[in-house]
């Protein structure tokens, strides 16, 4: 029994001075070569030579850990190219996280012009050209859970010179009739609170701020005339062009049905209906696509030529006619705030909707109304009841757009700079 327990103890010995001994051979061959990868990038230059760390590194998966650690120097890497833009994009290795990233910005002489983490830099805008000096500390935490994995920081430390100029971008050089475009002006230093003045024979233009500039948007309706278009935008005593390629849409026919309008119809629907081309919020409200207002077929398509009962031309079709059912819901096709609801002699039960940058719905012929002027509405909230059908019309500005292309991210309203 005794010599039972002797074994035993010594090949509890062994084993544990083999464990420990391995233990002890991870821990101390742990190197600078192990740690996560280091490189992140600047305005799309690379950071790869942090001037101080400081890691936990898992052994045998969290079993033990080990800290290694730099303190940071003074070393800064200067960047090869001036950094052109307005603000400058962050993009962290792989493992690295915002929320575990900070930023210090200062001028050339020194003064703290932000401080904050990675989410914020985002949408920091450089105040002047001129020269700047960045310190990053970049890294992840330790999210607790086993396998463990390593977690710390990097340090950085950078100078760049700043040499913005401003610049105008089209969502695309190139349009449909019936399609929205976008305008996005950057490149801009500081705070802008004037915005851009767009002149051009497509419309009115209306902007938007965003990081680093601003943007803006253009309805290209049924009828705009094919071929180049000249878009002059003036922002800080600047004069920016560009220039938008119109090309023609293909459009069907529809025979319309029913009289004509009242002369006191129409001067109704002018006086109530118009007035809302020119006004309205610059803020943007929509985030997404657009929701088809009522469920249904689309009888009359937008840019529909328009037959009348003699078989005379009577136009074209400036939105979406749905058949759809009695009774059925009529929602919000993206949010806005309720500019108009109410009866009109020409389009029955109306609502226009604001959403902000020009964009407005129009809806027509609904049977009853489930909201008032001013009420904020959500996209796909309800806001009436359908009769056997449905006209969406959408403007931007006073131009007409296919609002069907809407529901499908098609577009400028959906450009991202």
């Amino acid at each position: 029994m005794k010599r039972l327990f002797l074994w035993l103890l010594m090949v509890v010995l062994f084993t544990g001075a083999i464990v420990g001994g391995s233990l002890a051979f991870l821990y101390y061959h742990i190197t600078e070569e192990d740690l996560p990868e280091k490189a992140i990038t600047l305005a799309g230059q690379t950071l790869d030579e942090p001037v101080g760390y400081q890691w936990t590194v898992p052994i045998l998966g969290g079993m033990v850990w080990r800290e290694l650690d730099l303190s940071p120097g003074s070393a800064i890497q200067t960047l090869d190219e001036p950094i052109t833009t307005a603000s400058a994009e962050l993009v962290l290795a792989e493992g690295m996280t915002e929320s575990a990233t900070t930023l210090l910005l200062q001028s050339s002489e020194g003064e703290t012009l932000f401080e904050g983490g990675a989410d914020q830099w985002t949408d920091y805008t450089f105040p002047q050209d001129g020269v700047y000096l960045l310190t990053i500390r970049a890294g992840c935490e330790d999210t607790g859970q086993r396998p463990g994995k390593a977690y710390g920081w990097y340090q950085y430390q950078c100078r760049f010179t700043v040499s913005a100029a401003a610049s105008v971008t089209l969502s695309s050089e190139s349009v449909r009739q019936g399609d929205t475009a976008a305008i996005y002006v950057g490149g801009l230093l500081g705070q802008q609170s004037d915005p851009p003045v767009a002149d051009t024979d497509l419309g009115q233009v209306w902007f938007a701020p965003v990081s680093g500039g601003w943007i803006g948007y253009l309805g290209i309706p049924y009828n705009t005339p094919g071929g180049d278009h000249t878009i002059t935008v003036e922002v800080g005593g600047e004069a920016l062009t560009a220039t938008l390629t119109v090309g023609a849409s293909q459009y069907t026919t529809t025979t319309l049905s029913g009289g004509d309008a009242t002369a006191e119809a129409n001067a109704q629907f002018r006086n109530k209906i118009y007035g809302f081309y020119t006004q309205g919020t610059n803020e943007k409200l929509w985030t997404g696509r657009f929701s088809p207002p009522v469920q249904g077929n689309i009888f009359q398509p937008y840019g529909a030529y328009l037959i009348a009962a003699d078989g005379s031309r009577a136009g074209q079709a400036a939105n979406l006619t749905y058949v759809t059912t009695p009774g059925y819901e009529v929602i919000a096709p993206a949010p806005g705030k309720v500019l108009l609801a109410e009866n009109l002699l020409l389009t029955g039960n109306t609502l226009v909707i604001d959403h902000g940058c020009g964009v407005k719905s129009y809806l027509y012929h609904l049977q009853d109304l489930n909201v008032s002027v001013g009420s904020i509405v959500a996209q796909d909230q309800v806001i009436g009841h359908a009769e056997n059908t449905l006209i969406w019309e959408v403007r931007v500005g006073n131009k007409s757009v296919d609002p069907a292309k809407l529901t499908q991210t098609t577009g400028g309203l959906f450009f991202q700079p």
